[in-house]
């Protein structure tokens, strides 16, 4: 498979000189954490995070390149038959793949877990299971985590890995910023090597997402690479890129191609396939017409809901469909006048109509948001708020603040006509169409909005300058998105509203409340999960009300692949099959 190379490559590169109406782009376009959060790779956010936007691509309306349908699709399973070679088409380049400059919370996070372990590995149920740590205890008041490390895994390079690797990680993340591993630390106080198969983790205050992040997220750096690596977010050479995951970095030929070759002495399971190609193909058509030509056996990108029957129906090709935690949203700055009234936000989310928006642009493929963000199958919320649409309300409240129309029928409000422009990536035609909808939707309370498609880094850096909150922003409106792990953990969650940028590290709206900083702190100090869910509901309750975005849906996950190539896709709650628990058997 690895000769299909040469094609795909030279393909991507003709149609990116080119151009293309059917370009999309990941739902976390930012640095990973936007994870996260949007999450950006470079310092780790989860996709700005979608604009991030942490964390999922809208395969968006393929051409008549496809071929006649066929088949139907099973989940798959981890024990299927080893791939070989194994080609996926992702959507961008994702730079040399190390923990700091890796782009996207999705695809971008998923493959760097190809190549780095974390000390914990979430199971298809989102639930931490033993990776690197081989077992641990959490003391009763939550204090205290002791881990004992396997004893026969290797870096890359054919060094030991030890728990001295372990203590240098957390400390590393904490002098070298990156958004998406240094929050997760924030709670440690200290790390204790007792030996090199053991470790113990001081918290200053009980966490019970600790787990999940930064155990199972974030991954452990070889001491003797990164030492004396003094500025990790330049450090784009594929020489930091040494780890203990599955596969090895072997080519990166950037904006074409990634190879990488399964590590032989790989402790903790079997990697499935001999070699992984990566083949960067922006345009979702050119990328799933090479699938049905056989030159690729999965994209990465979502089959946009039109064709998700069409493939269903090829004999050559399955889809996997299951929830996506992936968020799309519609960002507010709540520094502009005007956006910066509580009231005209509330006006603005009660004249959307989501259930238009899920069934014109995604034909009824997604879910109905929750205006408190989380999605209703989010683990960390017990209850979700019910998104109310009413137009009648909306003109009420904007008629009692003296938003009386103008002559052009957009309403005046403080001596200024309401009327703002909405940002939107240029490249994700889905996205598009959700603010022409939204536009239309705003002028019956006469709200004017003008939608302006730019490139995703003009979006990013009028949205999240340098992926930075504290560099303020530059917008009114904004379609935006955050990946899914933003939805599995509390923290991450809190990092959306915090008005103190150190703890709002995900605020791209410059939202401030006092009263949501206090839940966002007692959401830090919750001992238990127990403890913490009561925090949730009055927070998603509270920021319903305060609207500083607006989430508009969730995007339900199809993934095509080719099963002849290989069929143990384990689709991962929330956040679908291309991951580590998929293309490792961990017998």
């Amino acid at each position: 498979m690895r000769s299909r190379l040469p094609l795909i490559a030279a393909a991507a590169l003709i149609i990116g000189a080119c151009g293309s109406d059917d370009d999309t782009s990941s739902e976390d376009s930012a640095p990973d954490d936007t994870e996260e959060a949007a999450e950006t790779g470079d310092d780790g956010s989860d996709g700005a995070e979608d604009g991030a936007d942490e964390a999922t691509d809208d395969a968006e309306e393929a051409d008549d390149t496809a071929d006649d349908a066929g088949g139907s699709a099973d989940s798959g399973d981890a024990a299927a038959a080893p791939a070989g070679d194994l080609v996926i088409a992702i959507s961008g380049d994702e730079t040399s793949l190390n923990p700091y400059t890796y782009v996207t919370g999705y695809p971008g996070w998923n493959l760097l877990n190809l190549l780095h372990d974390s000390l914990l590995v979430l199971d298809e149920n989102n639930e931490p299971q033993p990776l690197l740590a081989s077992e641990w205890t959490v003391s009763d008041d939550g204090l205290t985590y002791d881990l004992t490390l396997r004893d026969d895994v290797t870096w890359h390079d054919g060094e030991a890995f030890d728990a001295d690797d372990v203590a240098f990680t957390f400390g590393y993340v904490v002098d070298n910023v990156q958004s998406r591993w240094t929050p997760g630390v924030a709670a440690v106080d200290s790390v204790t090597v007792n030996s090199p198969t053991e470790v113990s983790i001081q918290l200053n205050a009980a966490s019970p997402d600790f787990p999940v992040r930064p155990l199972a997220d974030m991954p452990i750096m070889a001491e003797h690479v990164w030492a004396d690596v003094t500025d990790p977010n330049n450090a784009s050479g594929v020489e930091q890129n040494i780890g203990t995951g599955p596969y090895r970095l072997a080519e990166y030929n950037p904006d074409q191609t990634y190879l990488l070759e399964a590590n032989g002495d790989y402790a903790m399971g079997t990697p499935v396939a001999d070699t992984i190609s990566l083949a960067i193909i922006p345009e979702p058509s050119t990328a799933f017409a090479a699938l049905r030509a056989g030159e690729v056996d999965m994209v990465s990108s979502i089959v946009e809901a039109q064709l998700v029957q069409e493939f269903q129906n090829d004999g050559d090709l399955d889809v996997q469909i299951g929830p996506g935690f992936g968020s799309t949203m519609m960002n507010i700055n709540n520094e502009r006048p005007g956006l910066d009234n509580p009231e005209v936000r509330r006006a603005l989310g009660l004249a959307v109509n989501p259930q238009e928006l899920i069934d014109v642009v995604l034909l009824g493929t997604g879910t109905q948001p929750n205006p408190g963000f989380l999605h209703p199958n989010s683990p960390i919320a017990t209850e979700s708020v019910e998104h109310v649409f009413d137009v009648d309300e909306a003109n009420a409240i904007l008629d009692g603040l003296g938003a009386a129309p103008g002559d052009d029928g957009t309403r005046v409000l403080d001596g200024e006509p309401m009327s703002y422009e909405l940002l939107v990536y240029a490249d994700n035609p889905g996205r598009i169409r959700t603010a022409e909808i939204l536009a239309e939707q705003f002028a019956a309370i006469g709200v004017s909005v003008t939608v302006s498609p730019l490139d995703a880094e003009t979006v990013d850096e009028a949205v999240w300058p340098g992926f930075d909150v504290s560099n303020g922003r530059d917008y009114d409106l904004a379609m935006w998105g955050w990946s899914p792990p933003v939805q599995l953990d509390a923290g991450r969650y809190g990092s959306l509203f915090h008005s103190d940028t150190s703890s709002g590290t995900f605020n791209v709206v410059g939202f401030s409340d006092p009263v949501v900083d206090g839940l966002v702190d007692q959401l830090g100090a919750a001992t238990s999960a127990d403890e913490r869910g009561p925090i949730v509901d009055e927070l998603q309750s509270t920021v319903a009300e305060l609207r500083p975005f607006i989430t508009l849906y969730y995007l339900d996950g199809a993934y095509a692949f080719r099963p002849d190539s290989f069929d143990g896709w384990v689709y991962q709650a929330g956040q679908g099959p291309l991951g580590k628990i998929s293309l490792v058997d961990f017998g």
